[in-house]
């Protein structure tokens, strides 16, 4: 790969920018494999989805006395940046306007946000964790006014919600638009004639909604009320890895989709592992754990068909994994 990032190097994010494309895919499809033969599997990996840079809609910057961006790799220390080539234009824009800002506040914390279809989202935690004042208070709302932020939080205190968003502050969402589409695709494309279907670990509802539309009869299951709640009558507020759903709570279903985070979900794939559903649909942020759940199932009869890798986290030595498993 040729022009690369001016932070290349510096930035602990694009560690993979400088490897030939072909190379750099290959390296990401070894990884998976290596991650699957630990627990002897040798699944057959399909080509890798690429999403264009200029996507990520979420990040999180770091600051600390005026500096903001990225960390160093392997470092605490700060790399300011101006832009960068993987975040949407919206997110690139806000970097100079937040830099200018956070100047004011001459401490150190985070600031998490999220490019939306109806301006950004952004929450600012600091170190010091105070409560932001009256003369804060109106420096806050200024900035979201000029800067089309249409929420607002500061060490968790709603500052300002110029429009209602339809997801909870911190939401979890996949790191992209492209790639949540791409992973929806896969999904739908896999449905066959099912009529009904869970979704573990469902979040907003990802993979719920889409499900939802072509007409299946849906609930979906996660920890997260506040995520949950947007499902409305469709969700239902579980803890999936101190209570997982039992054979006979998920025998009735045609499909199950499960999403865990990266720490996987054991305890609830070994109660899929001894139910009746006809499939399931597996998609991952962490091929390890994967691989631990799906020898888990195969153990018990289930078979791994092709792997789709879904490349959301450009340049990094991360993956998306997409997977079905049939009796």
């Amino acid at each position: 790969m040729t022009d690369l990032c001016p932070y290349f190097g510096k930035c602990g994010g694009c560690i993979y920018q400088d490897m030939p494309t072909n190379d750099y895919l290959e390296m990401k499809k070894r990884y998976v494999m290596r991650c699957f033969s630990d627990y002897g599997l040798t699944p057959v990996i399909e080509d890798i989805v690429s999403i264009p840079i200029h996507s990520r809609r979420r990040a999180c910057f770091a600051f600390h006395k005026g500096h903001l961006g990225f960390n160093e790799n392997k470092s605490h220390t700060i790399i300011d940046i101006e832009e960068c080539r993987l975040l949407t234009d919206n997110l690139c824009h806000i970097l100079s306007p937040l830099r200018t800002f956070i100047k004011s506040l001459n401490g150190s914390g985070d600031v998490f946000v999220l490019n939306t279809p109806y301006g950004i989202d952004m929450h600012i935690k600091t170190k010091s964790k105070e409560r932001p004042d009256l003369a804060l208070l109106e420096k806050l709302a200024l900035f979201a006014n000029q800067n089309n932020v249409v929420r607002l939080l500061y060490n968790n205190n709603p500052i300002i919600e110029q429009t209602r968003l339809p997801f909870p502050p911190d939401v979890f969402l996949q790191p992209s638009e492209a790639g949540e589409k791409a992973l929806v695709n896969l999904m739908t494309r896999h449905i066959g004639t099912a009529k009904t279907a869970i979704d573990l670990f469902c979040g907003t509802g990802t993979f719920t909604k889409p499900l939802i539309q072509a007409g299946l009869t849906v609930k979906g299951y996660d920890s997260s009320a506040d995520s949950v709640k947007t499902l409305g009558t469709y969700g239902v507020v579980r803890d999936l890895f101190r209570n997982p759903l039992l054979p006979t709570e998920l025998n009735d279903s045609d499909i199950v989709v499960i999403d865990p985070p990266r720490a996987g979900a054991k305890a609830q794939t070994q109660q899929l592992a001894q139910s009746a559903v006809q499939k399931i649909i597996m998609i991952s942020c962490n091929p390890s754990s994967a691989a631990r759940d799906i020898k888990i199932l195969i153990d018990n009869g289930w078979q791994l068909n092709p792997i789709t890798l879904v490349d959301q986290f450009t340049y990094s030595g991360h993956v998306e994994l997409f997977c079905t498993l049939s009796k």
